[in-house]
């Protein structure tokens, strides 16, 4: 798939994005190479599948450039006050009637589920599977199966952001032609629930014809795989809340997959987002990069100031900070972790040091110092904003070649599997070994003893439930996570209505000091958050989605704008 990728034909690319016109309904390409010289084999319909792949968000770099959307949560800010996620965290003052500015402002730093553009990838994926099945003499069974699969999962992948943001929406499967079709090709929303249960039953279908291992040095590297169809539908259950179905699902990712076969933890927590363990056995789907042809950057991004050169568009929150545990396992708050408050760094987690860039730690040749008056103190005026950079999946050895960034960006990984199953249990109230099992197996795999090691007993229901949650932020930090966490766990209206800290670290009497709670901004988030609105103008442009009202629309919009 990597080599694939690679060769993705400028013609044949300009044909797929022909059909990318202003109407996104109008969806069969006007100026196109002929569908049967395309699929005439499956050399060339691999070709346009590896397009469609090529079109999903990469989620640190070009699809939401430099403001990736962790900076939405109480995780990270962006070093630019004037970005997005900055200016629409203080006062969530988005609205539906304006493309741009705003969330809609495309091509600047905006969100990259965008419902029209969204729907382009849906359209792409809805003509290849027209035209293999036009053509489908042409094609052996197996290849056929699989690509298909393939295809009804980035199809899904699609949908599913597009339901996390927007809730129900319109479920095309077909190829729509406004000029045979007329009003025919308006759809109305579904409803979430309906939502839910397309994608849910889709990636059912569809799981036993993915392959097995999409793993480093496997035939099908990189493609979706069965891991990726099974991780999604669990994912979609428990976005839903719905978590025994969850962690049915997860447990037979587990069984049948995990524990090496293919996947399993990568021993190094760190080292896994490099490019040269590209695809490695944690790695369950991924966006693909090659430092040559399909660049990342989350180096030139996210990567720290100083020597390295970085934007540093991604800086940690002490919100963050404070959740990372000591190195017995103990939160700081904990009584008998041993934090220190004049000592604010020191016997914390490993994950911590693999994470995070604060005051006195030495990266790429320089050491950062961030005590009042130095170079990297916070100080909003030089865009400093925290007194953190992050140094997760921050490659060191790319000093001065930072646009040679080759790492792929991870969606879902084994981890992740692990303590969406350990949730998933917790909250459908198992709390059995293999439950906490899962959670120990992340734990240990980061550097902290095992909950019972820590703690010394059993604990209880709630106290899992917090505790799987530290664990998912802590393992998660800057995958672009957060955000959808708290819009799921329904916490945003109180977790992003407190402000967001730094730490500014002061001389008093001699010593240094840390202000843990210096504020960088206040924040604002109302009910109406928990879905963003749809582009009035694509609502006026369907007449069907329009007449919708009721409990989850008012005239086909989302409540509240």
């Amino acid at each position: 798939m990597t080599h694939q990728i690679k060769c993705i034909n400028l013609f044949l690319l300009l044909f797929v994005l022909s059909s990318c016109s202003n109407d996104f309904l109008e969806v069969t390409p006007r100026d196109q190479l002929s569908s049967e010289t395309v699929f005439s084999d499956p050399s060339g319909a691999d070709l346009f599948l590896n397009a469609i792949y090529g079109s999903l968000p990469d989620e640190e770099g070009k699809s939401y450039n430099y403001d990736a959307f962790e900076n939405w949560s109480d995780n990270a800010v962006c070093s630019f006050h004037w970005s997005m996620s900055w200016t629409q965290s203080v006062a969530r003052s988005y609205g539906a009637g304006s493309l741009n500015p705003g969330l809609y402002n495309h091509d600047y730093p905006a969100i990259p589920f965008m419902y029209n553009h969204t729907y382009g990838r849906i359209r792409k994926c809805n003509l290849f599977l027209k035209l293999v099945e036009e053509h489908a003499g042409n094609f052996p069974e197996e290849w056929r199966k699989q690509r298909e699969a393939e295809v009804r999962f980035l199809r899904a992948y699609f949908y599913h952001q597009l339901w996390m943001a927007y809730g129900g929406v319109p479920l095309v499967t077909d190829v729509l032609h406004q000029a045979s079709q007329g009003d025919e090709i308006f759809k109305p929303r579904s409803t979430s629930e309906e939502t839910y249960h397309f994608l849910v039953s889709e990636l059912a279908a569809i799981a036993n014809d993915l392959p097995a291992n999409n793993t480093a040095g496997s035939a099908n590297e990189g493609r979706a795989g069965k891991g990726a169809a099974l991780f999604l539908k669990g994912w979609i259950e428990l976005f839903a809340g719905n978590h025994t179905e969850s962690a049915a699902t997860y447990k037979q990712l587990i069984d049948e997959l995990g524990n090496g076969n293919p996947y399993g933890l990568f021993p190094d927590f760190h080292d896994q987002f490099l490019e040269g363990n590209n695809n490695n056995r944690e790695t369950i789907f991924a966006y693909q990069h090659e430092p040559s042809t399909r660049t990342g950057y989350r180096n030139n991004y996210y990567g720290p100031k100083g020597n390295f050169n970085g934007w540093a568009s991604m800086q940690p929150t002490q919100n963050l900070v404070d959740d990372y545990a000591m190195a017995n396992g103990l939160r700081p708050t904990d009584a008998g972790a041993g934090y220190d408050e004049s000592a604010p760094y020191e016997n914390r987690e490993p994950r911590f040091y693999q994470s995070i860039i604060f005051d006195g730690v030495e990266f790429a040749g320089q050491v950062y110092r961030m005590k009042e008056g130095q170079q990297f103190a916070r100080n909003p005026a030089a865009e400093n904003n925290t007194g953190y950079f992050r140094r997760k999946g921050i490659d060191a050895s790319l000093v001065g070649n930072l646009h040679k960034d080759g790492a792929n960006y991870i969606y879902f990984r084994y981890a992740e599997a692990l303590l969406n199953y350990a949730e998933a249990s917790i909250e459908a109230g198992d709390i059995s070994q293999p439950v906490i099992d899962a959670i120990d197996q992340v734990r240990l795999r980061g550097g902290i003893p095992s909950l019972q090691d820590t703690y010394g007993r059993a604990l209880n229901r709630e106290e899992l439930r917090e505790m799987v949650r530290r664990e998912r932020r802590v393992e998660l930090a800057f995958e672009n996570k957060r955000w959808w966490d708290l819009i799921r766990w329904r916490t945003a209206e109180v977790v992003l209505n407190q402000p967001i800290y730094g730490v500014d670290i002061r001389q008093q009497g001699g010593e240094w000091t840390y202000d843990t709670r210096a504020v960088v901004h206040t924040q604002e988030f109302s009910q109406r958050n928990y879905l963003f609105p749809i582009f009035q103008g694509w609502i006026d442009s369907n007449p069907k989605m329009k007449a919708q009202n009721g409990p989850e629309w008012v005239n086909g919009q989302n409540p509240g704008y």
